[in-house]
């Protein structure tokens, strides 16, 4: 039996990536950076960098076991919003020790089980409302260095990283949503945007044709 893939509902301009590697992800992240970059010869610079900035968030996405990763560009036409959302499905988060697969005790597990493994995380914990269902919630602010992100044009930025721990219904699996922007300053805000995000989300059985679709 196959395990249902979470979809989002996102507002705004978000691009894909493929993670698959090799020329489908090489092909993706060209595609990506000729949309966002656009061809003039002038910003040839810019989609070097930014096609070196795609290559190494592949590889480390394909490391950490991601299903799928998408970032946007702006939340409306002439508003810039940098995020990066990168869903995650590592075999490790199967919560054994659950007994049945209801998503309050599936959380119950994973919540003790952070609490005692990373304290500092389970500091920020929060429930929240996904996927049709029961959701957790951690996040973190770190400040940033300018030539480490394009996007960031002054010092004292802070990088606001939140992540989201999501049962998948019927089973002990869950899913981790994690959403990165270089708008910790209003990191409320932000966090606001994406619980609302992760509430819009939703399970559909993996069918044929998802079989190279982004979640």
């Amino acid at each position: 039996m196959s395990i249902p893939r979470l979809h989002f509902r996102l507002p705004g301009t978000w691009h894909s990536v493929d993670l698959r590697g090799g020329a489908h992800s090489e092909t993706s992240i060209k595609a990506v950076v000729r949309d966002v970059i656009g061809a003039a010869d002038d910003r040839a610079h810019v989609r070097a960098d930014l096609r070196r900035d795609l290559r190494q968030a592949v590889r480390a996405a394909q490391e950490a076991e991601a299903r799928s990763m998408m970032f946007s560009t702006e939340i409306a036409p002439g508003s810039p919003l940098p995020v990066t959302l990168v869903v995650y499905a590592p075999t490790r988060l199967r919560m054994s020790p659950t007994i049945g697969t209801e998503p309050d005790h599936v959380l119950a597990v994973l919540s003790e089980s952070l609490r005692q493994s990373s304290p500092e995380l389970a500091a920020s914990l929060t429930e929240v409302s996904g996927g049709g269902g029961p959701a957790l919630r951690s996040h973190r602010v770190q400040p940033i260095e300018v030539a480490d992100e394009p996007a960031v044009k002054q010092s004292g930025a802070l990088r606001l990283m939140a992540d989201y721990w999501v049962p998948v219904p019927q089973t002990k699996q869950v899913v981790m949503v994690r959403f990165s922007t270089p708008m910790g300053e209003i990191e409320n805000i932000m966090l606001s945007l994406f619980d609302a995000l992760v509430r819009a989300t939703y399970f559909r059985p993996v069918s044929e044709s998802d079989a190279t679709a982004v979640s």
